[in-house]
């Protein structure tokens, strides 16, 4: 992992947000993690796989207590420098989903985006995750979607360009994120439906497809997410 998430791509890796597909995908996925983690003024999460800062720095400046942690020093790099532009204060730390240094039971939120595909062994990862969560704290993991139009779209990039990180990476639906998940009170959801060859730039068109689909019970997404409690 770290040789996936070198310099170059630490450096490019936010760029994908400035554009018109990852403002709007950006916007609607931080919204659905939120809906499931309930950030609170003053809780003490921990942010798996932080990669360059993006939920870290945002719930930092909700006033929540972020530690965040990557095996890509790139990236640690880069999300520090965003920090410190940003004026809060996070505790950024090198460390292995699988190797979690820290004591049980000691965040009240634990977060993880886009991170466990690349984790190896990802029930062991989740069971790490939740070892240092709280009793009574929220989990909540959300990635890339198996089996959705983005999905192809990552495989077949993947069998183009074999450097690409996707080629890396093992994929899950809703459903086996769901039973895979530790704790209790589970429950999950799905958004950006709309395929990857969408004019972003009618954002109204990618809005009505978004409330169509969630409203039908659709669960091809995009982005999938889970929240548990411990």
């Amino acid at each position: 992992m770290k040789e996936v998430y070198d310099q170059k791509r630490a450096e490019s890796y936010d760029k994908y947000y400035d554009t018109a597909e990852g403002h709007i995908v950006g916007r609607i996925e931080e919204e659905t993690i939120y809906s499931c983690l309930e950030p609170r003024t003053g809780l003490k999460l921990l942010d798996i796989g932080c990669g360059t800062g993006r939920y870290s720095i945002s719930l930092a400046s909700m006033g929540l207590e972020v530690t965040g942690v990557d095996v890509s020093p790139a990236m640690l790099e880069k999300a520090q420098a965003k920090a410190t532009e940003a004026g809060v204060s996070i505790s950024f730390m090198g460390a292995d989903a699988l190797r979690l240094p820290f004591d049980d039971e000691t965040f009240d939120l634990v977060l993880s985006v886009d991170s466990m595909e690349w984790v190896p062994d990802f029930r062991a990862a989740l069971q790490e995750a939740f070892r240092v969560l709280k009793t009574g704290g929220r989990f909540v993991v959300g990635f890339i979607g198996r089996d959705s139009a983005w999905w192809r779209f990552y495989t077949e990039e993947a069998r183009r360009k074999p450097d690409t990180p996707f080629g890396y990476a093992r994929f899950y639906t809703l459903g086996e994120l769901l039973a895979a998940m530790p704790g209790q009170g589970i429950r999950g959801k799905a958004a950006v439906f709309v395929p990857p060859d969408f004019d972003f730039s009618q954002e109204e068109k990618v809005m009505a497809i978004e409330t169509e689909a969630i409203n039908s019970g659709r669960t091809d997404g995009r982005f999938v997410c889970a929240v548990s409690i411990k």
